[in-house]
């Protein structure tokens, strides 16, 4: 990568981190304009002249556009959906926790009036964002064995999962997944733990080419 196309690349992080609010917003869009700046010299240099400074400002500016809107496409939706559930930002978007103990009754994959009224409550800000790729996750703690725990929390993800969809979800695509007990967050050797390994995920991602 030569002097120019750095010197391109810098400004374009630049005028992309002082123009965008927001944190996701902000890398979205320096992420942006250094794959633009990069596509952009990268054409520069196969055309006569090469000249790959045009190339890399064009091309940045492009990506800082289109990072920046991504960015703050999930910065909108995690400040909703923080008032209702645990909401993470994840380097592709954001993930929502909600405790199977609130959700679902021991050994049950039955959601309780509380688990329907927040997931009634999550549909209202998800239904704004149909560029949303959603994955319902379910966890369980080590207790009892791995396959039994494997097919409950195969349940509970499809309950929240159907759930949704029939509460009237609109998103891009949506689908759900039972991982047992083989993904723990916290030690399960104490009960502190095993509540916390209990837990239904929202991991969220996005059509990110149809965001402007």
């Amino acid at each position: 990568m030569n002097k120019v196309l750095l010197t391109a690349l810098g400004f374009c992080l630049l005028a992309a981190a002082c123009t965008t609010p927001g944190k996701n917003t902000a890398i979205g869009a320096g992420a942006g304009a250094a794959v633009g700046a990069v596509t952009g010299a990268v054409i520069a240099n196969n055309t006569k002249g090469g000249e790959a400074w045009k190339g890399a400002v064009i091309g940045g500016a492009a990506g800082a556009v289109a990072g920046g809107a991504i960015g703050n496409y999930f910065d909108k939706q995690a400040k909703e959906l923080a008032a209702i559930a645990d909401v993470a930002k994840t380097n592709d978007g954001l993930r929502i926790t909600l405790k199977n103990d609130i959700l679902f009754s021991v050994n049950s994959a039955e959601l309780s009036s509380a688990a329907q009224k927040t997931l009634t409550d999550l549909n209202t800000v998800l239904k704004k964002y149909p560029q949303n790729i959603i994955v319902v996750e379910g966890n369980t703690d080590n207790t009892g064995s791995a396959a039994t725990n494997k097919t409950l929390s195969e349940k509970r993800a499809k309950a929240v999962y159907d759930f949704l969809l029939g509460t009237g979800l609109k998103t891009y695509k949506i689908s759900y997944i039972g991982y047992g007990l083989t993904n723990p967050i916290a030690d399960n050797s104490t009960e502190e733990g095993r509540a916390k390994n209990r837990r239904v995920n929202l991991d969220i991602t996005a059509n990110t080419a149809a965001i402007k």
